[in-house]
């Protein structure tokens, strides 16, 4: 799949997974789980050295579900993680070695950023879409509001706070994709993640996402 395609698609689907994995079972498993309640993109966080390893086994057994690797802070990752299976990298913030790195294998890389100025910066040396952290003084879709007057032209991805009570309101301020992330979990934060709970909240976010309202159809 072209990178044109991979981030068209990220922008089309506008969920994203967000959630970290113990091993190469527990990606399969959670996968299912996300498939069955209609996500099909999934950035795994560089919680373990591994992941990598892990989602090398997994991703050639779902061709047209999206891995994204996340938290990427050197090439080597990065490098590690494309020839694996990931279809997008993603930085927490500026690496302009790893933007490089993507560019050269025509991978979309997305960049962390919190600031007008980071934000500039990330678009300069190449970013393909900006991941926009929330702030102490600055989060929810108004954040995303404010962000998309200053970069009309940039792909905004909204995290934190993204929920099927504020889905809409988020692509509705501007968001082009959502990350999902403790939304997912058992509200226990210490339980196992549970993948009968992973599909019901995904279920219930695309549902919320993508249902008509009486707003929509007027």
């Amino acid at each position: 799949m072209s990178k044109a395609s991979v981030l068209q698609r990220l922008c089309d689907d506008q969920l994203i997974a967000l959630l970290s994995a113990n091993d190469a079972a527990e990606i399969t498993l959670l996968t299912k789980a996300l498939i069955a309640g209609g996500i099909t993109n999934w950035e795994l966080p560089m919680s373990c050295p591994a992941i990598p390893d892990w989602l090398s086994e997994v991703s050639p057994e779902y061709p047209n579900f999206q891995f994204g690797l996340s938290t990427v802070i050197d090439t080597e990752t990065a490098r590690r993680g494309i020839i694996a299976g990931a279809r997008f990298i993603s930085t927490p913030a500026l690496r302009p070695e790893v933007i490089l790195l993507c560019r050269r294998y025509q991978i979309p890389v997305i960049c962390g950023v919190h600031s007008v100025k980071e934000m500039d910066a990330a678009l300069l040396v190449g970013a393909d879409a900006l991941k926009l952290y929330p702030s102490e003084d600055r989060f929810g879709p108004t954040h995303i509001r404010e962000m998309r007057a200053e970069f009309p032209e940039a792909k905004l991805f909204a995290v934190g706070g993204v929920t099927a009570e504020t889905a809409r309101d988020f692509r509705e301020a501007g968001a082009d994709a959502m990350f999902v992330s403790s939304y997912l979990r058992d509200p226990d934060d210490e339980a196992p993640l549970s993948s009968v709970v992973i599909t019901k909240k995904a279920s219930a976010i695309s549902t919320a996402l993508n249902s008509k309202t009486a707003t929509d159809v007027s």
